[in-house]
């Protein structure tokens, strides 16, 4: 066995509901997973023994690989990782016949290091904390108890006694967890705005940065637990909405132990072959992680219920499931609304909440401005998420109807999201930060309703460097389908992670040559506003120029302000 990567699980991840070390391992040539994790789970015992860990162990298997999950106190996290890598590789040794070098002087160190780092403190207020169904919030600096208005926080290094915290003010908040491949920060958006015009003082995290109300206070990809965190510590707060990325769930685990409502959004082909991800079930149960916190009884699951691989996910959340659906025919949602499942769907082309009977209406799907009259399908169902999560929240009705009829009207509201701008000389550009097939397939629909008459879609493009040849080509394969005008690819050092220049311009170029794309119809640039200014240099005023992923905010608005 081989580590691939090891790291510390400080929250509810996809292996366990409590912290743990994780490694992933690649298997070598004639090891056999079932072999390597029996052999693991012997070594564990051996060196664990004696610290007083139950030790439930989680061995998942994935093509290739295995993760090796160790639980573990979450005040020697970092040592338990070394435990786990100190038993893979003796567990590997012992799989061919090698005697482990220096085991016991290795475990001898890492006892030591893990006494010293032991504290007391922190699981007495852990324990403390439990006990009072109150939030523990962790990281290397701090210890937060409570949330927000209704939290303390003391340094790692001064820690007090569970005597000297005043329980009598701690306290929880609304928190909703958002997470799916697509619709992620729109949808975050979204309820922030419903929260805020219901007198609400919601702190939100995207990939586009952390705000509280309309104020952004922290610029960039808050998308992970520190975000929330940050978010949860604000006294300036009294619900939280936070998007939450697959990567920080399968890096580091939630950082809250409960929350009241979790949406994911869908499930589509992305980041497949990352941490041990390697098909769409696995995803889904790796995003349908912040289902599994929901706090009964009163909690709801938000699931999109036109997604099958969520719809099949249901049944495994312990509290009541909340769909929303484009429409109501499917087989699978006429069974949740028989069984007296609340659905938000669209009925005579207006947005409509379905429960025990009642139809309520919101809006008409053409008054919310995201939908561009009913063209932009992925944002009619971003909308009804929104407002499934937003009633789960308790948040009033005339609030989410008048979020819907205003959420994007001013450019402000989603910036980079379905985002459209009109040059000085008619050529409307449609920025958003679609990376992958199903993103890019509901953008390029979107454009060809915008079209003018006699007017043509062009693409500028770029591809993040860590995707695979499989992702590539996929993506690539969704530009060619819709018979762009003219294509311009881009690059940047950001995105190349690891590429040499020019590495993912070729490969897309290659693509789209060998699926019929004419070769003298696609032009290369240096940034993403470079190849927008190339795009414009051939757009005439009845075309669309689709942007994605758009990237360089500040640099492209200043184009367009200029064109």
């Amino acid at each position: 066995m081989r580590v691939v990567d090891s790291r510390r699980l400080r929250g509810p991840n996809l292996q366990t509901r409590g912290p743990a070390a994780i490694a992933e391992v690649a298997l070598e040539a004639g090891e056999t997973a079932e072999a390597c994790v029996a052999a693991w789970r012997e070594a564990v015992a051996r060196v664990t023994a004696g610290l007083g860990w139950p030790a439930p162990l989680v061995a998942r298997p994935f093509p290739g690989g295995i993760a090796l999950v160790l639980p573990a106190p979450i005040d020697v996290l970092m040592e338990a990782t070394e435990i786990n890598e100190l038993a893979i590789r003796a567990a590997s040794d012992a799989i061919a016949g090698r005697v482990t070098e220096d085991l016991e002087a290795a475990l001898a160190d890492l006892v030591v290091r893990m006494e010293a780092s032991r504290s007391p403190a922190l699981l007495a207020l852990q324990t403390a904390a439990r006990q009072r169904d109150l939030p523990l919030l962790v990281d290397d600096e701090s210890v937060t108890l409570g949330m927000a208005a209704k939290s303390v926080t003391y340094p790692m290094a001064e820690l007090p006694s569970p005597d000297a915290v005043p329980w009598d003010t701690l306290g929880r908040i609304p928190v909703a967890l958002v997470t799916g491949t697509n619709g992620k920060t729109t949808t975050v958006r979204l309820i922030a705005r419903m929260a805020t015009l219901a007198g609400r003082a919601a702190g939100h995290t995207s990939t586009d940065g952390i705000s509280v109300g309309e104020t952004v206070v922290e610029e960039g990809d808050w998308t992970g637990p520190e975000a929330a965190r940050l978010v949860l510590r604000r006294p300036d707060v009294d619900m939280a909405i936070l998007e939450t990325a697959r990567g920080g769930i399968l890096r580091r685990g939630l950082a809250v132990d409960r929350c009241d409502v979790a949406l994911v959004t869908n499930v589509t082909s992305d980041h497949l072959g990352e941490f041990g991800v390697c098909d769409l079930p696995t995803m889904a149960r790796a995003k349908g992680v912040v289902g599994t916190i929901v706090g009964p009884p009163h909690g709801r699951v938000v699931l999109g219920g036109d997604d099958p691989l969520l719809v099949e996910l249901a049944p495994t959340f312990v509290t009541p499931v909340v769909l929303f659906a484009t429409s109501e025919e499917s087989p699978a949602v006429q069974a949740h609304l028989a069984h007296g499942g609340e659905l938000l769907t669209v009925q005579g082309g207006a947005f409509v909440r379905l429960l025990r009977g009642n139809a309520e209406v919101l809006c008409r799907v053409e008054e919310a401005p995201i939908t561009f009259g009913g063209a932009a399908r992925h944002n009619i169902a971003n909308a009804l998420a929104a407002a499934a999560v937003a009633f789960a929240l308790g948040l009033p009705a005339t609030a989410i109807s008048e979020a819907l009829r205003t959420f994007g009207s001013r450019a402000e509201d989603n910036p980079g999201r379905g985002q459209v701008v009109r040059t000085r000389y008619g050529v409307r550009v449609l920025l958003d930060y679609g990376h992958n097939p199903a993103g890019l397939r509901e953008l390029f629909h979107l454009a060809r309703t915008l079209v003018g008459k006699g007017g043509r879609v062009l693409s500028v493009h770029t591809q993040p460097g860590d995707r695979t040849e499989e992702d590539t080509k996929a993506l690539t394969l969704e530009i060619a389908l819709a018979s762009p005008r003219w294509i311009v690819l881009w690059e940047s050092d950001e995105y190349r992670r690891g590429r040499a220049p020019g590495e993912i311009a070729g490969a897309l170029r290659r693509t789209l040559v060998a699926a019929g794309f004419d070769e003298t119809s696609i032009a290369d640039a240096y940034s993403e506003a470079d190849a927008i200014g190339r795009a414009l240099a051939v757009a005439t005023p009845a075309d669309v120029v689709v942007v994605a992923p758009h990237i360089e905010r500040a640099t492209v608005s200043e184009l367009l302000q200029n064109h």
